[in-house]
């Protein structure tokens, strides 16, 4: 019978409903003083042994919850409250963590069936990220099962895998578990845990027996328990004995790559030592999947046209899925700008301080910045500043041309972008710099708001509280859908001019360098060329190049000068001939 029935007070919470009984505690859903719904267990302390208890006073699974939440991470449960009652002549503690809205992962697959390989990566992804956090901590989860992970769903409608059972979480034990493992899950569970030893290797191994679970539908070796009971003996020798056969890792209906294969047998190897060396290892294994660093494994994050057609490239240019080709920044990046100190100064002022600064951010409680948009005229320099953006902030980084993608019209182009956007947040905090953004979202040219840019709008819309930054190149700002020209999508708007007399300077310098050349005065040529985009600057230097090659003469600074002479700059804020701000 249940301790409690709904409108019952438990502590300053009212029950909902009741959920389950476990081994040592009762689950319930409770509604606070807020109104908000909780999800609250109750231990009997008179279940519990003196081993169970912290100092001999408080339930462990509240003392690791509470550690866990000072510093809160998306893929663990979170702590809210605890407290303790006595009922008759029994004491009780109580503990309240958040409540998810969502389904359990062995729910989903029961009720839709087994993952893709992808959606499974991602997931696992999810989950040891929660679990490495853990480690830091010292602390095992020793019981990640389909179960004990919720796909817990969000505002936005996207689904985080969430551990939601801290129930068994311990520190490293050798031998005499001081937890209930009777209703441990057996096949998932490392061969030692058997023996009472449960370290961050059986960790590992329960999470490729779920990363298996979730491409195949069950567990890795499962056999028939049923004649078991509830002896541990007969069930600890029946799941040795399905263990000695080979792990089986293709079957009529599914079919997975040999990449994957190789990533279950050594999750899943009997021999700790042959693992992976940690939750950590095993995470940045499956990053280097999804996330390439370079172009050689892009054919691994290929994704097959469903509907099979034989489209042409520039049809089906949505549908060939965008590789990340990752970089990290060196924290100096503007080193490489020249000039354009005001920009500078206004891009670390206004972007780069808060994200480099949460702490400082936090206290004065600056707005969090989601995306911003460099404009200007064609070769004025936006990429380059871009990257050196990016570069600066010491993140990782991508470079990605929305001309290479189609536009948002198009079939796959929002699952490519969403994909890129997922990848970005696995390895957070993550800037994604998109050249000529008005080919992917064009200006539809209408008031009416259509579902593409709803959809783009929700992947930019709190991206920052993800740690993903996007940072968008315009030549033709107008052209952008203005949808997601506003607060909480693109936040801020840059105008990046022509380069300045520095940069201009430096223009010259590269220009030049390789090439035969008597003394010059870049000082001259900076101020004769005013106005002048990289690209003006390239073609003088080039022309100037022709004409010395001709003659047969060094490149001199009157062959500069008088082609300079002749030469008008493609954009002139003087004449306000080309591009607009």
């Amino acid at each position: 019978m249940n301790l409690f029935k709904k409108g019952d007070k438990i502590g300053k919470y009212t029950v909902n409903s009741f959920i389950k009984k476990g081994a040592v505690a009762e689950s319930y859903t409770v509604y606070g003083n807020d109104d908000m719904l909780y999800f609250c267990k109750v231990f009997d302390l008179s279940d519990l042994t003196s081993s169970q208890l912290f100092e001999g006073k408080e339930v462990f699974e509240i003392v690791f919850c509470k550690e866990l939440s000072e510093e809160p991470n998306d893929n663990i449960i979170r702590f809210v409250d605890n407290g303790g009652f006595h009922k008759g002549n029994r004491e009780y503690h109580y503990l309240v963590t958040e409540f998810y809205q969502g389904e359990l992962l062995n729910q989903s697959v029961e009720k839709d069936g087994v993952f893709d390989v992808e959606d499974a990566l991602q997931i696992t992804l999810c989950v040891l990220n929660g679990l490495r956090y853990m480690h830091s901590k010292a602390l095992l989860h020793n019981d990640i099962t389909p179960s004990n992970i919720m796909l817990k769903e969000l505002d936005d409608g996207m689904m985080l895998p969430t551990i939601i059972d801290l129930g068994h979480t311990s520190t490293m034990v050798l031998g005499r578990p001081n937890f209930f493992v009777g209703d441990l899950a057996p096949f998932f569970r490392a061969p030692e845990t058997f023996r009472g030893i449960f370290t961050p290797k059986s960790d590992v191994f329960s999470v490729g027996a779920l990363l298996y679970y979730l491409v195949f539908g069950k567990a890795p070796w499962e056999a028939d328990l049923s004649e078991c009971g509830t002896d541990k003996n007969l069930i600890k020798a029946k799941v040795k004995e399905a263990r000695k056969e080979k792990l089986v890792l293709d079957t009529e209906e599914i079919h997975i790559p040999d990449f994957l294969k190789k990533i279950l047998k050594k999750a899943l190897s009997s021999k700790a030592v042959s693992r992976f060396a940690s939750a950590d290892d095993f995470f940045n294994t499956l990053i280097d999947r999804l996330v390439p660093e370079d172009l050689s494994n892009a054919e691994d994050l290929a994704v097959e046209d469903a509907a099979g057609d034989e489209a042409s490239s520039e049809e089906n240019n949505g549908n060939a899925v965008q590789p990340i080709v990752f970089k990290k920044g060196s924290g100096n990046g503007f080193d490489q700008v020249a000039g354009r100190d005001d920009l500078k100064e206004q891009l670390r002022k206004e972007v780069i301080f808060a994200l480099q600064n949460p702490e400082k951010a936090k206290q004065y409680q600056l707005p969090p910045v989601n995306g911003i948009l460099l404009y200007g005229p064609p070769g004025c320099g936006k990429s380059l500043v871009t990257e050196s953006f990016a570069e600066e902030l010491g993140f990782n980084y991508t470079i990605l041309k929305a001309s290479e993608f189609g536009n948002i019209y198009q079939p796959g182009v929002l699952d490519n972008l969403q994909r890129i956007f997922d990848a970005a947040s696995l390895k957070a905090p993550f800037v994604i710099c998109l050249d000529e953004i008005e080919y992917l979202v064009p200006n539809p040219g209408t008031e009416n708001v259509t579902k593409e840019s709803v959809a783009m709008l929700s992947m930019l819309n709190g991206c920052a509280y993800k740690g993903i930054l996007l940072v968008a190149t315009s030549n033709q700002p107008e052209m952008v859908d203005p949808f997601i020209m506003r607060p909480g999508c693109i936040d801020r708007v840059f105008f990046v001019p022509q380069p300045d007399m520095e940069a201009r300077k430096d223009i010259f310098r590269k220009h030049l360098g390789n090439r035969p050349c008597e003394e010059i005065d870049f000082e001259e040529l900076a101020k004769l060329s005013e106005d002048f985009v990289a690209g003006d600057i390239t073609e003088t230097v080039n022309e100037a190049a022709m004409t010395a090659a001709y003659m047969d003469v060094p490149i001199s600074q009157k062959i500069l000068v008088d082609v300079l002479k002749y030469k008008n700059p493609t954009y002139s804020t003087k004449t306000k001939i080309g591009f607009h701000k």
